[in-house]
């Protein structure tokens, strides 16, 4: 999941691996109620503890290909769909998507492995909907195989939703890299939440028309955490940090100019976390800026170099794809290619 959704992720430290930290969701708070709930005490524990068992596997393994490919890991959040590795792979697109992927993977080994072959294929729907838990009560004669039923259920539930092409999901992250090797950079994150915006209200809409509250609920909650980000990313790259004639880029200070000196130190103390947080991003958000206009000059002058070397015919449908979107942000940002 995207890291930049960490207000989304209120959590406390559980435990630490070496130099990897794990931390506990606290939004399995109101969910273990409704567990105990609609399954009981025994049922109901057990089946929340083997979902944050799986959620936990199914994070090592983006973890433990991130660090197999050359990267980092610092990070888990586990909440009830998938939790957050924060994990940076290494280089190249292929380590990117296997990392991404190596969460899912995990589900669907774990489903391989307990697979329920006992179950007929007239009720194999009933174990294969991952809405629903196949099982309401343990019963003692065959309590080994119910438990082996409840794993396999909570992973393939994980599976398939981490699979939807929806940010911050996996499916979602794995359609972002895979964008990166066909439009620019600069162009992908806008691209991809445009995929996950639209992924999602299918998901809703079919979720309306099967009678599922549950996908409607899903894919209404996924709609809107993308339309948050996309907005907010289009706000930041046009906002000029001002909002009735203040100027906020300096925090309080053009209000400090016109207001009594004895209250400069009221003013600087409502300067809250909201207001750090928004300067904090602004800042990265210039610097990322930054880096991708450099990356997007230093592509154009070598393609640019390659065509007065050899012509415009040199360059491959590809080259002459990305010629045309480089030249496009840079004009765009007021630069005009030499």
């Amino acid at each position: 999941m995207n890291e930049r959704l960490n207000w989304m992720l209120p959590s406390f430290e559980l435990f630490r691996i070496g130099s990897l930290q794990v931390r506990l969701s606290l939004f399995f708070l109101p969910l273990a109620p409704l567990f105990l709930i609609r399954l009981g005490w025994s049922l109901g524990l057990i089946v929340l503890g083997l979902l944050v068992l799986s959620v936990f596997l199914h994070e090592v393994g983006h973890v433990c290909l991130a660090r197999l490919t050359g990267g980092t890991a610092s990070e888990i959040h586990l909440s009830p769909m998938g939790g957050l590795a924060m994990v940076q792979a290494g280089r190249g697109t292929w380590s990117q998507v296997v990392t991404t992927a190596a969460g899912p993977f995990v589900n669907l080994v774990i489903c391989c492995a307990v697979f329920p072959t006992y179950y007929a294929p007239t009720a194999l729907w009933g174990i294969l909907n991952p809405l629903e838990l196949p099982i309401s009560r343990l019963h003692e004669d065959r309590i080994w195989q119910d438990l082996g039923l409840i794993v396999f259920s909570l992973n393939w539930m994980l599976l398939v939703f981490n699979l939807l092409p929806i940010l911050p999901m996996d499916g979602g992250r794995i359609v972002r890299t895979l964008l990166l090797t066909r439009i620019h950079p600069e162009l992908v994150d806008r691209r991809a939440m445009q995929v996950s915006m639209i992924a999602a209200g299918l998901v809703a809409l079919g979720g309306l028309f099967g009678d599922w509250s549950a996908v409607v609920f899903l894919g209404a909650v996924l709609l809107i955490v993308n339309l948050v980000q996309y907005f907010e990313n289009e706000s930041v790259e046009r906002e000029d940090d001002s909002f009735l004639g203040y100027d906020f880029s300096e925090g309080y200070t053009s209000l400090d100019r016109s207001a009594p000196a004895g209250s400069t130190q009221s003013a600087e103390a409502q300067r809250g976390l909201l207001d750090q947080w928004r300067e904090r991003r602004r800042q990265n958000k210039e610097q990322a800026l930054r880096r991708q206009q450099e990356e997007a000059e230093q592509q154009l002058d070598e393609l640019l170099a390659k065509v007065h070397a050899q012509g415009m015919g040199s360059l491959t449908p590809r080259e002459q794809q990305l010629l045309k979107q480089v030249s496009d942000l840079l004009r765009e940002r007021g630069k005009r290619p030499s």
